[in-house]
């Protein structure tokens, strides 16, 4: 099965504007692919170490990687965008992780861990304190996606069937850029609306109608930011009733209009 990352390219635009180094490096897309993006920045030093982060669904380990003030933590995405504050003039190495990911598991729901936000990743891990020591080995961008690739090589195999249902759900959330209903996904599967919702809340940590929302938005800032789109074809494309519902949305997760977050951007 092709999993719904296949679909997906999460973004965090506002992350390479305001860090005087930044660098990523996307995997190539396989058959079952649970990491979206690896990423590299450094916090200006003249800076508060805020940067604005908008809802993407997933999830994001990041590490320092100044071995004089160690840590690592994971991040979720946030139900709105928002500022996560980071430490001046450091380097951060970040692995983001796509929703439907199965190569790690925590010791805790994902929904427990997005009350949350930030956490350190050794609260929600068992047995990786040799993570750091390993970590710090490491001295270049391309050694350290070496090195996450290794430790992942090393996590044992999860077979659970719900993630097939996860996984259908999500091609099709995917497939239809946000715009499917639950009704939809209960009809399709066989499987109740509210055990849908249950195992979305578990695993994903959003319910589908929240999660479809994320989707939607992440499509809509893309096309508004990277293509030359008139804001009504956003609009009919991203099946929005009309203007003032196009901006009413779009306002509720950027907390600002679609012209306002193109001038930030800009």
């Amino acid at each position: 099965m092709i999993t719904g990352s296949y679909f997906f390219n999460p973004i965090q635009p506002e992350m390479e504007p305001h860090c005087p180094i930044y660098m990523e490096s996307k995997p190539k897309c396989t058959m079952s692919q649970d990491v979206s993006l690896y990423y590299q920045f450094k916090t200006d030093e003249n800076s508060s170490g805020e940067l604005s982060v908008i809802p993407d669904g997933c999830i994001d380990l990041l590490f320092s990687c100044d071995p004089s003030d160690p840590f690592a933590i994971i991040a979720t995405s946030p139900e709105e965008r928002c500022f996560y504050q980071f430490k001046p003039n450091i380097v951060h190495f970040g692995v983001r992780l796509y929703p439907e990911q199965t190569s790690i598991m925590f010791k805790c729901s994902i929904k427990e861990i997005i009350q949350q936000k930030q956490i350190p990743l050794f609260d929600v891990l068992d047995g990786y304190y040799s993570l750091f020591e390993d970590f710090y080995t490491c001295t270049t961008f391309n050694e350290r996606i070496v090195w996450f690739k290794n430790f992942l090589k090393k996590q044992p195999l999860q077979a659970d069937f719900n993630q097939n249902i996860i996984h259908f759900c999500l091609n099709k959330i995917y497939e239809t850029e946000g715009l499917v209903h639950i009704k939809q996904l209960s009809s399709e599967t066989g499987y109740s609306s509210r055990y849908i919702q249950k195992k979305f809340e578990d695993q994903i940590g959003f319910s589908p109608k929240q999660f479809s929302q994320i989707v939607r938005l992440q499509y809509t800032v893309n096309k508004l930011l990277n293509m030359p789109h008139r804001l009504n074809d956003i609009i009919d494309a991203q099946g929005y009733y009309d203007e003032a519902h196009f901006y009413k949305g779009f306002k509720k997760y950027m907390t600002v209009t679609p012209k306002q977050y193109r001038l930030i951007f800009n």
